[in-house]
């Protein structure tokens, strides 16, 4: 029997090609590179400056496990680390809200948790304990109306 050229056996190139104009979008839009270098890139929010924040989810299914980081992407492309945080991602969504980011935290190791981070980096917890140890994590969140959603696995 002849040995298996299946997709894990694919030789890959390291870096990949990034290629705006490979991006299908309507009349009267455009891409424009901004970032790169992310790992598990989950959400985008926008602050009252409109520079754009990103959070590495710091987890991929494969039990691939990395830091959870919320990134300022300043002029240029500079990226700053504002917050981190612990082995209980992935980091699923993100918004900004009155000054803060909001961020859904999976769960995976101790349940999930709605986090609040000032621009500075400071972090709150805001609930906590939330019973998304499995593979459907806690997501979201969106605030309106003054309220937090989010949604729930288990």
């Amino acid at each position: 029997m002849r040995a298996g050229q299946g997709g894990g056996e694919i030789k890959t190139v390291n870096e990949r090609l990034l290629r705006p104009e490979d991006v299908a979008v309507p009349p009267g839009y455009k891409i424009e590179l901004v970032a790169t270098g992310f790992t598990f890139p989950s959400g985008i929010a926008f602050d009252n400056e409109s520079r754009p924040y990103i959070i590495e989810a710091g987890y991929s299914y494969g039990e691939v496990w990395l830091e959870p980081k919320l990134i300022r992407i300043d002029t240029g492309g500079k990226q700053t680390v504002i917050a981190k945080g612990a082995r209980n991602g992935p980091w699923t969504g993100v918004t900004f809200h009155d000054g803060y980011f909001y961020v859904a935290e999976g769960g995976h190791a101790e349940g999930g948790k709605i986090l609040r981070i000032s621009p500075s980096g400071e972090t709150t917890t805001l609930v906590d304990k939330l019973p998304s140890t499995g593979d459907h994590h806690t997501n979201g969140p969106v605030i309106h109306d003054g309220y937090i959603y989010f949604g729930q696995g288990t």
